[in-house]
C-alpha cells in the first residue's frame, strides 16, 4: 500500500482491508487498499489506495483523510496519476465552506464553496462512499474525476478534480444505495459501519477480501 504521509509512531492501527475490483466476476486488476488510525485525541486518519495501475485505466489514486472521532472530516489531501495527468491537491471542510487547492500538471489553482451547514461529503472510491453511511440525504460535495474522454475536448485541464456540489439520494440501510446526478451506486456495510462491497450502475463491483479490526 502507498501513502500521501506515511504513519507516524504516535498513531494507534483501527482497522485496514482490501477490495478487489471486478466485472462479470473476473477481476479487473484494480485493487482498493485502506487503513484506519487513531491520532492524537479526538482524530482519526483513513489513508486510501486505489491501484488501477494493472487494469485498463492504469489509473492511481491516494487519498488521506483526517477526521474527527465523530466522523466528521476536515481535510484531505489527494494524488492521481494517469492519461498524462499529474494532480495533488488539498481540501479544507469547514462547518459551512469547503477550500480545494490542487495542481494539474504543474498549474495550481484554489476554489471555494459556500454550503449550509450538515452537507455530506465524499471523495471518489468505494471506502470514500462510505463516509454517506449516516448521511440522510441532500446536498454534498466531492471531487469530479474527470475523464481522459472530457479532458481531450477541453482547452483547460484544471476542470480534474474540481469541486462538485450536488444533492445525494441516499436510500436503504443495508445496503444503501446512493444516486446523484446520473450515477448510482450500492454499498454494502459491516458491523463496523464499513464498505465490504460497492456495485456501480454499470456492474462494476468491489468486493473486501480482506478487512482486520486491532
Amino acid at each position: 500500500m502507498r501513502f500521501i504521509v506515511h504513519e507516524q509512531a504516535y498513531e494507534k492501527p483501527i482497522a485496514s482491508g482490501l477490495l478487489l475490483y471486478e466485472r462479470d466476476g473476473r477481476a479487473t486488476g484494480a485493487v482498493e487498499s485502506w487503513r484506519l488510525t487513531k491520532a492524537v485525541e479526538g482524530y482519526e486518519i483513513l489513508r486510501v489506495d486505489l491501484d488501477a495501475r494493472a487494469a485498463e485505466s492504469g489509473h492511481s489514486y491516494l487519498y488521506h483523510l483526517v477526521r474527527r472521532a465523530d466522523g466528521r472530516a476536515e481535510r484531505l489531501s489527494y494524488r492521481f496519476w494517469g492519461d498524462d495527468l499529474m494532480v495533488e491537491g488539498n481540501l479544507l471542510l469547514a462547518d459551512t465552506a469547503v477550500t480545494n487547492t490542487r495542481t494539474v500538471n504543474g498549474q495550481t489553482s484554489t476554489e471555494d464553496v459556500e454550503l449550509e451547514p450538515g452537507y455530506g461529503f465524499w471523495f471518489p472510491s468505494s471506502v470514500g462512499l462510505g463516509l454517506l453511511a449516516g448521511f440522510g440525504g441532500g446536498t454534498a460535495v466531492t471531487l469530479d474525476s474527470v475523464s481522459s474522454e472530457q479532458l481531450a475536448v477541453s482547452s483547460e485541464q484544471l476542470v480534474a478534480f474540481a469541486l462538485q456540489v450536488v444533492e445525494v439520494v441516499v436510500t436503504g440501510e443495508r445496503p444503501l444505495t446512493i444516486r446523484w446526478l446520473e450515477n448510482e451506486r450500492t454499498i454494502w456495510l459491516d458491523e463496523h459501519g464499513w464498505v465490504v462491497k460497492m456495485r456501480r450502475g454499470d456492474g462494476l463491483t468491489a468486493v473486501e477480501t480482506r478487512a482486520i479490526w486491532y
